[in-house]
This record gives C-alpha cells, structure tokens and sequence, in this order.
C-alpha cells in the first residue's frame, strides 16, 4: 500500500542525504584539512541549504563521528545477543573486526578526511572521542548487568574495558599510513582483548 511504503521510502531518502553529506565532509577535510573547513563549505559541496545540513550534523564535530549513533547499538547487540556458549571477549573481537578493524580500516587508510586520521591530528577530536566511548560504556554497562547477571560495578569494568580498546584501535588507526600497518593493529588489540579475559569471561558467582 502507498501509504505504508512512503515512509520507508523517505528513511532511505534521508540515509542517502546523510551518506551523502558526511562523504562531501571527509573530502573537504582531506583536502582542506578539518580545522579550515566551515559548515557552510560542506553544506555547498553537498548541495544541500545550510538548515538541511544542520537537521542532520548540528555541528561539524558531529560529522566526523557520523557513526557514533551505531556504536553502542551495534556493540550491544553484539554482545548481549552472542550464540551460547561465546564469551564476551570473542564477541567483542568479532564486532570491533566488522565495525572498525575489517574493511573499514581499509578505507580509513585510503581516506585522510576519515574519522580515526582526524582524531589522529586534533586534540579535540581525541576528547570527543573518548566522550563517545564514555557514554557508550555507560549505557553497554546497563544491558550487559541485566544480559549477563553482572553487577553494576562488574559490567562497568567491563564496558569501560573494552570501549578503551576501541579507543586505542581507532587512535592507532589513524596513524596508519597504508593496508601494511592493518594486521599489527589486529594483533594489537587481540592482545589488548586477551589481556581483558580474565575479568570478561569471568561468571558471575
């Protein structure tokens, strides 16, 4: 029926002109560099008014952490919604695999206007990141003590844990020149994960 398509049809319209205007960023912050680029300079290249552009990016930090909104969601359902018999630890290396470490890293390396090499070269961006992650661990800590039967101080452990991972990965990352630096990162943060089983697979008593 017409009536129930249009509104699946006008979410995938405003995922396009989401698409759309988070690439116009990251090329003219790839060529520009980040600081020197203005909202205005994005809304043009995107084709879109200045308002559209803020409906969607209030602020120009906003559109470097465009995927911000799916990461506690994703890495949530990643880890509460894990087959039986994973531990945590191994669901939370293949989420940070699909979501940063797989083929996006391959991208990031090709793209200098990309979210983890402008958190590389900004102060700024670095904090931002880790608000992103602090407030992610916070709400992950919630679904992994009712999915998990963990304590509050347990879950949160974990939750902080393993976003600081993230936040290392995607921080090294972005100092990646090239595809060759991508299986050390893997094996960094497989370390990094490893280090974290103890308290991860730990079952509550």
């Amino acid at each position: 029926m017409p009536e129930a398509a249009a509104p699946g049809l006008r979410e995938q319209k405003k995922a396009r002109t989401r698409t759309a205007i988070a690439a116009a960023a990251a090329d003219l912050f790839a060529r520009d560099e980040y600081p020197s680029v203005t909202m205005a300079q994005i809304a043009a290249a995107s084709g879109v008014s200045d308002q559209t552009l803020y409906n969607y990016f209030p602020t120009k930090e906003s559109l470097v952490f465009d995927r911000s909104a799916d990461l506690e969601p994703s890495l949530t359902a990643a880890l509460t919604g894990r087959p039986a018999g994973t531990g945590l630890a191994d669901a939370f290396a293949g989420w940070l695999d699909q979501f940063l470490l797989g083929d996006p890293a391959r991208r990031s390396v090709r793209s200098a206007g990309g979210m983890p090499r402008l958190v590389a070269g900004s102060d700024s961006l670095r904090r931002a990141l880790l608000d992103v992650a602090h407030q992610s661990a916070t709400v992950l800590a919630g679904h992994l003590a009712r999915a998990d039967g963990l304590t509050g101080p347990a879950a949160l452990a974990i939750a902080d844990g393993l976003l600081a991972v993230f936040v290392r990965a995607v921080e090294q990352l972005g100092e990646a020149t090239d595809e060759s630096a991508l299986p050390g990162l893997r094996s960094q943060a497989t370390a990094a994960i490893d280090a974290l089983r103890p308290l991860t697979d730990a079952r509550p008593s």
